[in-house]
């Protein structure tokens, strides 16, 4: 206790000294949060999903798939973006981990699972795709999470337990002594949570941040549409496009770093074949990176 250790992240020192304020002025998530909104073209998307579906490789690849990968990519690239606030002070997250909710049915009493993974930058988009099509098949098949699990057992407590509890895990975080099962446990440490609302019909709105745990950036999926745009001809051509909002907390980047990689998700999404060209880091980016080791490995 009282340690600049954390089982999820390094201390990082010397940084400006206006950056190290920010989170006095702003002590919540939801002080600081800027909200972001992306357009994005589809339409050559759904074409390379439409060729790679019939291809030798067998690898399903799906829409979502590809939004997460490409976001994996942008954490590599722009690791600004992978830093937390805990207890006022800021740290590099020592993983890439996403968390999303699946329904185990597409039913209005399909049960929803909070699915968490961590993704090495370093994985093909092949490699990214059989892990998280593996795990997601898994939950759908019934088996729990250790999420769902301590969310089990929590909810089923008296209500004051459960707020000494709330308690108790902030006060344990603040002062870096939160254990590391605790944390891998819950949804709310990870890199980015994210929200696929289109895939039920719903374009993406504006998430909120939770102040629990230490997420920075929430991003929410719209369904697909289809809009008539203006060429420069004067002519007019349907084209396939979502919308994608994000909840930024600004105290981990400047919002024009932010705004740099949202473009880079976009220009990802949108030029997937990009993508296929496994991603090759610097010495010098990997430690800036500052992956644990294990997070590198492939297998």
């Amino acid at each position: 206790m009282f340690t600049k250790k954390r089982p999820d992240g390094t201390y990082i020192g010397g940084l400006h000294f206006f950056t190290q304020l920010l989170p006095y002025l702003m002590p919540k998530r939801s002080d600081a949060c800027i909200y972001f909104e992306q357009e994005i073209d589809v339409t050559g998307t759904i074409e390379y999903l439409r060729k790679r579906k019939h291809d030798e490789s067998g690898v399903k690849i799906t829409f979502f798939y590809i939004i997460l990968y490409a976001a994996v990519r942008v954490l590599a690239l722009r690791p600004k973006l992978n830093r937390f606030v805990s207890g006022y002070r800021y740290y590099q997250r020592n993983k890439i981990s996403f968390n999303f909710v699946a329904k185990r049915s597409m039913t209005d009493e399909g049960e929803e699972v909070n699915v968490t993974l961590s993704f090495s930058p370093l994985l093909s988009l092949e490699e990214f795709c059989k892990k998280i099509h593996g795990s997601i098949s898994v939950v759908k098949e019934g088996k729990s999470t250790d999420s769902e699990k301590v969310n089990s057992i929590i909810s089923g407590l008296p209500r004051p337990i459960i707020r000494f509890l709330m308690w108790g895990v902030g006060f344990l975080d603040y002062h870096n002594a939160l254990p590391k099962s605790v944390i891998e446990s819950l949804p709310f440490y990870t890199s980015v949570f994210f929200t696929y609302v289109g895939s039920v019909g719903i374009d993406a709105p504006f998430h909120h941040n939770f102040e629990i745990g230490n997420c920075g950036l929430f991003i929410a999926i719209g369904k697909l549409r289809k809009e008539n745009c203006l060429k420069k001809d004067g002519t007019v051509q349907t084209r396939d496009r979502i919308k994608m909002t994000f909840t930024y907390d600004d105290r981990i980047a400047d919002g024009i770093y932010c705004a740099r990689a949202i473009d880079m998700v976009r220009d990802f999404v949108e030029n997937p074949q990009k993508l296929e060209t496994p991603l090759e880091l610097t010495e010098e980016q990997l430690k800036e990176l500052n992956l644990a080791a294990e997070e590198l490995k492939i297998s």
